[in-house]
């Protein structure tokens, strides 16, 4: 079974249903099939076969579905780039994919070009807009008028690879968890059979988490694998969001706890509006307090529910559920800390540094195992091989399991920060620091922060007879890292703490800042 093939199905069989809607345009499953075949067609006119990689920078959208059932019913493996990275990352990234192919929005494409005008790539790109054409750039529908509709398309095998999603790496260099139809539909599966509420075909789920992230793209494939009917938004815009739950008959929405209690603190009378068809809300990236989860359900009166996941395995690997969450409501608080409990056919562990396996709360790094695991990364055979060492994907994250089986997070072995459901890695934003002639010295860490769970902090050393200001050093990093990247935060020290062997102390760097919070990552 291929990623495209439930789609089909729908499209054969409810033809006439609602597949997606976004700024004003609708699609039909029947329509959206009809499109993905002739995308898939002109990829093979413009000479891309298994395996190619077709890389695709955008906002939300229509086209953006499309682009990954037509690239799965010939083998091609798309690249989803974060458009709130720097484009010179954007090129980087291109870059080691080897793309044939290049998709974007139209108001990002000249800024591809002048990254793209610094570095020349080694190959070949082509390059399409996702709307008009452009200087140097086909349009979408140019693109596709060139196809020759007789070609034949050659079905993949259900091993083969159809994401490339890049996750940052802690030694700085991105990786690209290649993730293939098999992993991906099993992780659907494990997802429909145990969220609170299972889509039917024709009701509608609201998509707002960006399509460039795992959590976006699973939980879209989701919906789609029920024959529902996906209402797109580019971005998040709180009142955008609050008119599609009542107008537009959402009956389920995920979305991260920051734009959660957005909703529910800066939308004027949202606690007399009515949701009668919400029946699901999930969220993930970081766990909901007790008393924003009782307005969320005073408020929403529906289910709710988390996951913890990431990219190696396609979407979620465990689900804090409705059960659990009227648990804690109940007295059992401590619960909305855990992340939950494994998926079916999901397994975790948890293990020592020595690899031994840890007896019930002790704290040790997790471990998972499943048929919705990644198969490597691209063309990081060592990477790879430590990541799925003995056939069980090391998260890099620590955490317990408690008597019941119940997953708890303490803090992440690399170093990673969440904020705003963004993943950063430290050395990344560190690189660029040093970088700068007047700092000696640099630190960056994850501190709390009540809107985003985790924001990113820089700690300068200054070098002797320099002076640099956070505004300075503000303005410079901007211009080299995604904006999500950049610190929200400097503190200028005169030296860093570091153990016998050269390397901060993080965790001592860290400590002040998290006391009085039941775990160091939010």
């Amino acid at each position: 079974m291929l990623l495209h093939d439930t789609f089909d199905f729908h499209a054969r069989t409810r033809g006439d249903l609602c597949f997606a809607r976004c700024l004003g345009t609708t699609l039909s499953y029947a329509e959206a099939y009809e499109r993905s075949v002739a995308i898939a067609q002109a990829f093979a006119a413009s000479g891309v076969v298994a395996g190619d990689r077709i890389c695709l920078l955008q906002r939300n959208s229509i086209e953006g579905l499309l682009l990954i059932f037509a690239a799965s019913r010939i083998g091609a493996v798309l690249v989803p780039i974060n458009y709130r990275l720097s484009p010179r990352e954007w090129v980087d990234l291109t870059a080691d994919a080897e793309a044939r192919l290049f998709f974007t929005d139209p108001d990002l494409a000249d800024q591809f070009d002048a990254a793209l005008s610094e570095r020349a790539l080694p190959f070949d790109l082509i390059k399409v807009s996702l709307a008009e054409e452009r200087s140097g750039w086909r349009s979408l529908t140019d693109y596709i008028a060139a196809r020759d509709s007789t070609t034949p398309l050659i079905r993949p095998s259900d091993g083969d690879v159809i994401f490339q999603m890049y996750t940052s790496g802690t030694t700085g260099r991105s990786k690209g968890a290649l993730l293939s139809h098999r992993g991906m539909l099993a992780n659907i599966h494990k997802s429909n059979a145990s969220i609170p509420y299972r889509l039917n075909p024709g009701e509608r789920s609201l998509v707002v988490l960006p399509l460039f992230h795992i959590a976006a793209i699973s939980t879209a494939l989701c919906a789609i694998a029920t024959g529902a009917c996906l209402i797109i938004h580019r971005d998040v815009d709180l009142d955008a969001i609050v008119t599609a739950l009542q107008d537009d008959e959402i009956v389920v929405a995920s979305l991260v706890p920051a734009v959660i209690q957005f909703l529910l603190t800066g939308v004027p009378g949202i606690e007399r509006m009515s949701f009668p068809k919400l029946k699901y809300l999930g969220y993930g990236a970081s766990p909901i307090a007790a008393s924003l989860l009782r307005k969320v359900l005073d408020v929403f009166a529906c289910h709710v529910a988390q996951g913890y996941g990431m990219t190696e395995i396609g979407g979620v690997a465990t689900l804090l559920n409705e059960v659990d969450h009227r648990r804690a409501l109940a007295g059992q608080s401590d619960l909305l800390l855990s992340a939950g409990k494994p998926f079916p056919g999901t397994q975790i562990k948890i293990v020592s540094r020595e690899g031994d396996d840890l007896p019930t709360g002790e704290i040790g790094e997790i471990l998972i195992s499943g048929d919705e695991l990644f198969v490597g990364y691209w063309r990081q055979p060592e990477a790879t091989a430590a990541a799925l060492a003995d056939g069980w994907f090391h998260t890099g994250d620590a955490g317990y399991l408690d008597a019941e089986g119940y997953l708890y997070i303490r803090d992440r072995i690399k170093d990673m920060i969440v904020t705003g459901a963004e993943n950063v890695y430290p050395v990344e934003v560190e690189t660029v620091l040093f970088d700068h002639p007047a700092v000696s010295d640099a630190s960056v860490i994850g501190v709390p922060d009540d809107r985003w769970g985790e924001t990113v902090m820089a700690i300068i050393v200054l070098r002797d007879g320099h002076g640099a200001s956070a505004e300075e050093l503000d303005r410079f990093c901007r211009q080299r890292l995604g904006g999500f990247k950049v610190p929200r935060r400097y503190e200028f020290v005169a030296t860093l703490p570091r153990n016998a062997a050269g390397k901060v102390l993080k965790r001592e760097l860290r400590q002040s800042y998290w006391q009085g919070h039941d775990r160091a990552v939010s």
